[in-house]
């Protein structure tokens, strides 16, 4: 189980105890423990003599009953052996949720934190609040606090639930097709979003929008709103900008899909499922 705390510098604290595990990231890549039997993320012990740039560590929460810490850092050239570097992507499939937690939490804030390192209104350098999560500015008072970025995606339907929309993004390996999204531009609503971002991409426009579920997106911030709605009017074509292509498609003929772990993919397979239902 992971655990929000808010206060996140290290006030009076010190260095982690040997057993707290630690989000080390660098890059792309986090650092996992792996001995053949065992996958999980490191304990401070087992990283504490070769990580770098432990000055910027600071802990996200508590994991398991334990703090959990995280820097960014860069590693040695040869890690040891029951040590590999991971791809985030793939930590966030393949972990449980409570680590995939908390390593969503580290990346958004180190992300955040590297943006933030000066104050936007007196250029002074800012300083972690020993109270909650924001930085404040020493000289002008001023304080800021980790920011998300809301983006909406969207399963659209038709013909009773049987058939998705599913489109190919330019920026989409191989023959993945998945659901349509954006980012929520500001001052918009979440349901004007939606029907922008659809309008936009694929010329058609949409009915009962209903709100399924959200996920963290840590490529750095993005918070991920889940909708379904049904098709309405119009004929779906690609934008030829950001879509390649798209189409309708049914639980037993589509493209390849998104990873599982992704909250695509979970409403993908949501939709799927209960056509595959009503068909019997």
């Amino acid at each position: 189980m992971f655990e929000f705390i808010q206060q996140l510098a290290l006030t009076g604290e010190g260095n982690p105890a040997d057993n707290d595990p630690v989000i080390i990231l660098c890059g792309k890549e986090t650092v996992i423990f792996d001995n053949g039997e065992t996958r999980r993320l490191p304990v401070w012990v087992e990283v504490k003599t070769f990580v770098a740039g432990a000055d910027a560590l600071f802990r996200v929460g508590n994991l398991d009953g334990q703090n959990c810490f995280a820097l960014e850092s860069g590693l040695p050239p040869v890690l040891p052996e029951t040590l590999k570097q991971w791809p985030i992507r793939q930590f966030l499939f393949e972990f449980p949720e409570s680590e995939t937690a908390a390593l969503c939490r580290a990346r958004g804030l180190l992300s955040w934190r590297k943006q933030h390192r000066f104050c936007g209104c007196c250029r002074s350098e800012l300083r972690a609040s020993e109270h909650d999560s924001g930085l404040f500015c020493p000289a002008c008072k001023s304080v800021y606090y980790p920011q998300l970025a809301p983006a909406v995606i969207v399963a659209i339907t038709r013909n009773g639930g049987r058939e998705l929309l599913l489109a190919h993004n330019r920026n989409f390996s191989g023959n993945i097709h998945s659901l349509i999204a954006g980012f929520v531009e500001c001052g918009e609503s979440l349901e004007a979003a939606v029907g922008r971002e659809i309008l936009e991409e694929c010329s058609i426009k949409v009915k009962n929008l209903q709100y399924v579920t959200s996920q963290f997106w840590p490529f750095p911030n993005s918070l991920m709103l889940a909708f379904i709605a049904e098709y309405d009017s119009g004929e779906a074509r690609p934008d030829g900008v950001e879509l390649t292509g798209l189409g309708w498609f049914t639980a037993d003929d589509h493209p390849e899909l998104p990873a599982p772990g992704s909250v695509a993919r979970a409403v993908i397979d949501r939709i799927f499922a209960t056509s595959t239902d009503h068909a019997h």
